[in-house]
């Protein structure tokens, strides 16, 4: 096992007065692999003297150590401990590796609420213009998707706006961001109320270094910015009932809009979960994912509404139709 970043705030909070202690708690824990620790010599002091007075297991230590040389010698490091930078394009990034992270990503989608007047999203044929030698894609609002990101010029939201529309061709889709969020609020609520359902993709990961104002000062980094956070809950105001919140790698947004009435989480913002997140969305594929932790007034760790895939939902709909004559 390896940790995460032991330097992150949540912990060195826990361990300001002994800053060594985070690591031997860590290892005693089962962690194998300790990474980057706030303090290296305090770390590493505080698991040698550990391991000196028996509170850290020697059978332990060595299960530990044997386990990381055997990794190593899996890959060969210990006959060659440079890369081959020339042959990486044909080990990594293989359409095999591609479909294997796309399906961990399907399987990792979680649906943590749902009131049942939304979901699954339907579908619509491409639109077209009546004249016969060009293909124009109109946008109506029927579907509307709102992308909230921290900068509109990045790459969050673009294979979502693909998903969606190779679906809905004329949807909508909005990207938004802190700077642009109040000046955009009127079009986009007029946009809103227009629309037939409402898809709010939230993209706020956790940042290093990075701390917002709250209302009690300082906070973390996993929340929305005021601008957006107040457009998205003019959102839920307006439309809570056809809309759908996806949280685009932190599944703690929905704490702070308890108006949300359905919500997704893909726990990542990268493309393949965007591509899941759609694929969810409209039915294609099974929701089956468990949340990995709670979220406070939200859901407990654990939960998780599964659904099967609308296809197999029609399919086993007809069969009782055919049963019942009907």
């Amino acid at each position: 096992m390896v940790t995460d970043a032991l330097d992150m705030a949540g912990l060195t909070r826990l361990y300001s007065a002994n800053p060594g202690r985070a690591a031997v708690d860590a290892f005693k824990a089962g962690s194998d692999l300790l990474l980057i620790p706030a303090d290296l010599d305090a770390s590493y002091t505080a698991v040698l003297e550990a391991a000196r007075r028996g509170e850290i297991p020697a059978a332990q230590l060595d299960a530990s150590v044997l386990k990381l040389l055997k990794a190593k010698a899996s890959l060969g490091l210990h006959k060659a401990r440079l890369v081959n930078v020339n042959a990486l394009a044909d080990i990594v990034g293989k359409p095999e590796d591609a479909a294997l992270g796309q399906r961990i990503s399907d399987d990792a989608v979680t649906l943590v609420r749902d009131n049942g007047k939304l979901l699954p999203l339907k579908q619509s044929g491409t639109v077209q213009n009546g004249l016969p030698y060009q293909h124009v894609e109109e946008t109506h609002n029927g579907t509307v998707a709102v992308v909230l990101s921290e900068d509109v010029r990045t790459e969050a939201g673009r294979a979502l706006e693909r998903a969606v529309k190779g679906r809905v061709p004329d949807a909508n889709v909005i990207y938004v961001d802190p700077r642009i969020a109040a000046a955009m609020s009127e079009d986009v609520l007029k946009a809103i109320d227009e629309a037939q359902s409402v898809m709010a993709a939230v993209y706020v990961v956790p940042t290093a270094g990075k701390a917002m104002k709250g209302a009690n000062g300082l906070t973390n980094s996993v929340a929305l910015n005021d601008a957006s956070g107040a457009l998205l809950q003019a959102i839920l105001d307006r439309a809570a009932q056809k809309t759908v919140v996806v949280a685009m790698g932190n599944p703690y947004v929905a704490q702070d809009f308890p108006a949300i009435q359905n919500y997704l989480c893909t726990f990542s913002n990268a493309s393949v979960s965007e591509t899941s997140a759609v694929k969810a969305l409209f039915g294609e594929i099974a929701i089956h994912g468990h949340l990995p932790v709670s979220i406070p007034n939200v859901a407990q760790r654990g939960a998780g509404i599964e659904r099967a895939p609308q296809a197999a939902q029609e399919g086993s709909q007809h069969a009782r139709d055919q049963i019942a004559g009907r």
